[in-house]
């Protein structure tokens, strides 16, 4: 396969990645405007809107253009989180009064997808601007950050109660006992961990500039 074949190939997926990304994203903002005559709106349906649609395609320009740079597919596969995380979100608050196993799939979906969405903008501050960690001596940092998130992500997936920005929907597949650690919500819990981690993140990019 030669250069130029493979870079139509990834411009085909990096384009295919923002379509799908725009298109969840334009039934989201449908599916926002039927759920005004509900009683919950998606909390942060303006901050996805946003993430998907400039992620992608800031994504899909990059990986176009140079594939072989991390930087352009962690920024498509950022703003197609977004997308699904909103699309699950708004659909489930839709989709809550009839019960449906779609609407609790989704349901579940919204409760975890937005941990995976700040780590890879994390990841992105660790790979900016050449798709590659600094050195060596940052892979622990990058493993910490990895795991954060799988956990994260397994702790609120698992959590009972009502998700983090969806009003009074609630998780379908939560467990009893992990609704709060030490008397925190995990939700509350996740966002800590991933909040210290982008502050440290943050203040080891300016660190790298000096």
């Amino acid at each position: 396969m030669n250069a130029r074949t493979t870079l139509r190939s990834a411009a085909w997926l990096a384009w295919s990645l923002w379509a799908l990304t725009s298109a969840l994203t334009a039934l989201s903002i449908v599916l926002l405007f039927l759920n005004r005559s509900q009683r919950d709106i998606f909390s942060f349906w303006a901050e996805y809107t946003w993430g998907a649609l400039v992620f992608s395609t800031v994504g899909a320009v990059i990986a176009s253009r140079r594939p072989e740079n991390r930087i352009g597919w962690i920024f498509c596969a950022a703003g197609l989180f977004a997308g699904v995380h909103h699309f699950s979100a708004e659909y489930a608050i839709y989709a809550a009064p009839q019960g449906t196993l779609l609407a609790a799939s989704l349901a579940w979906l919204a409760s975890w997808t937005w941990v995976p969405y700040i780590g890879l903008l994390l990841s992105l501050g660790l790979l900016f601007p050449t798709g590659r960690l600094p050195s060596r001596r940052w892979r622990p940092y990058a493993a910490l950050v990895v795991a954060v998130c799988l956990a994260g992500a397994a702790l609120v997936a698992l959590a009972p109660g009502s998700i983090s920005g969806l009003g009074s929907v609630e998780n379908p597949a939560g467990i009893e006992g992990l609704g709060a650690i030490g008397g925190v919500r995990a939700d509350y819990l996740a966002q800590a961990a991933l909040g210290a981690l982008a502050l440290a993140t943050a203040l080891s990019m300016f660190k790298r500039l000096l």
